[in-house]
């Protein structure tokens, strides 16, 4: 309350005006004690918000001195992609643009276009013809969405994988097979910087091309904001079983094994071993250490497929270097009602016009997923009997007393992974070999380990 003021013999004589001094006096008084008021409010807000910075602080130190593992590596850590790929991936659409511009119309009916291909890749698919991208709308409809969803996962991919698996002399070959509107060629030179500088030969083999020239004009387009050198692309119309005339050192196959899984007729362990024997044909041999990368869909079908295939090619001499750290049995093979080996990350940063378009045609997406296999002819690394290594493959999984769990893959089988940590899909975490045994996870099966 503001204080009563007293008044000289000679104010009290001045009646109106001294009613006005008085009020205006109080209203000072109050407005001075409103702001203090107010300050004392926001102090009491900022500390509070501080004791609870604090106290969150304070448990994910604890968490982290209580988590007995460590994390190696990550499959998706977004700040291993180049500031510049980022920058081109989030505007793409404006280099699709300045090579395949598109009219009113065809921007309108984009969408439309969009959602019937997506129907012809997955429940539709029976009705798809082998040479679908052949037709203009479809290659259009698949390089303004499908393309750009790509690369947003598979730049994020290569950009987190080892260096090593992506080395190049400076005259190396590189096949990518299936290559269609050259989408992993595009994602690699956007993903590894010190491939810029490369003399590579590109063979990009594809039974459509109208694809293969789609694509390379986007390459190109992207090789010149890159400021880079630009590989000699070497566009092929054929398949798995083509044959060139040099052996590559790395092979790539993305998004195309499924396609051709689903017009198969044969069991998929058959399949898997033929598809290895062809990739394998394409790769060097002798003294080299010839590299091959599958991928494919992150769904149960196809993800049984890689793993099929990634036993094939143990087989064969070759050890897988990512995402498996074991050349063990699969623990996550897709067998039917088991676990199938799948990778996934935000959307969110996914970039914004991308996501209108994919609202546009009902596809919007809250996550990037997929399954894959990388694997190099090398003898298979020795390792240690007191450490174990686990690569996180799920999402975070609520578990009975307030816990949280996590399935991992690891050369001890499946594994639920306990921890107060948050973990990701797609981490390598090293932890101690428990010495005890581990207690098994009823609804799953996995092994249980207290990290």
């Amino acid at each position: 309350m503001a204080e009563k003021i007293e008044l000289k013999w000679y104010e009290k004589k001045q009646g109106i005006h001294i009613k006005q001094k008085i009020t205006a006096e109080q209203k000072k008084q109050d407005a001075a004690e409103k702001r203090r008021a107010e300050k004392e409010e926001k102090d009491l807000l900022e500390k509070k918000q501080k004791q609870r910075r604090d106290k969150i602080e304070h448990i994910q130190l604890q968490q982290k001195k209580n988590f007995s593992g460590r994390k190696l590596s990550s499959l998706f850590d977004p700040s291993s992609v180049p500031k510049d790929a980022t920058e081109i991936i989030e505007n793409f659409d404006d280099i699709i643009s300045s090579s395949h511009p598109l009219n009113s119309k065809q921007k309108a009916l984009l969408p439309q276009q969009i959602r019937a291909l997506s129907h012809n890749l997955t429940d539709e698919r029976g009705d798809r013809r082998l040479g679908y991208m052949n037709e203009t709308t479809a290659l259009s409809a698949y390089v303004h969405y499908f393309l750009w969803w790509n690369l947003v996962r598979l730049t994020r991919l290569f950009a987190n994988m080892e260096s090593s698996f992506f080395s190049f002399d400076d005259s190396g070959v590189f096949v990518d097979i299936g290559s269609g509107p050259l989408t992993v060629p595009i994602a690699l030179l956007l993903a590894r910087p010190e491939l810029r500088k490369k003399n590579i030969t590109c063979y990009c083999l594809d039974l459509s091309q109208q694809a293969l020239a789609f694509g390379e004009d986007i390459f190109l387009s992207v090789a010149a904001r890159l400021e880079c050198n630009t590989w000699k692309i070497v566009r092929i119309k054929g398949n798995l079983d083509s044959s060139l005339k040099e052996k590559a050192d790395l092979v790539t196959c993305a998004n195309m094994l499924n396609e051709l899984h689903d017009d198969a007729q044969m069991p998929p362990d058959f399949l898997a071993k033929k598809y290895t024997d062809r990739l394998v044909s394409f790769a060097k041999s002798g003294t080299s250490k010839p590299r091959i990368l599958s991928i494919e869909p992150g769904d149960p079908r196809s993800a049984r497929l890689v793993s099929l295939m990634r036993d094939s090619f143990i087989r064969k001499g070759f050890v897988p270097v990512a995402p498996c750290c074991h050349c063990r049995t699969c623990p996550m093979d897709g067998k039917k009602g088991g676990k199938w080996c799948n990778f996934a990350f935000s959307a969110d940063s996914a970039p914004a016009q991308l996501k209108r378009i994919s609202e546009k045609a009902d596809l919007a997406k809250d996550r990037a997923v997929l399954s894959f296999a990388a694997v190099e002819k090398k003898p298979e690394n020795e390792t240690c009997d007191d450490m174990l290594k686990m690569r996180i493959a799920s999402d975070p999984i609520r578990l009975p007393g307030h816990r949280t769990g996590y399935y991992a893959c690891s050369e001890k089988g499946l594994l639920l992974a306990v921890t107060e940590q948050k973990l990701f899909s797609g981490e390598l975490i090293v932890t101690k070999v428990p010495k005890k045994q581990m207690p098994i996870d009823e609804k799953s099966g996995a092994q249980i380990i207290n990290l």
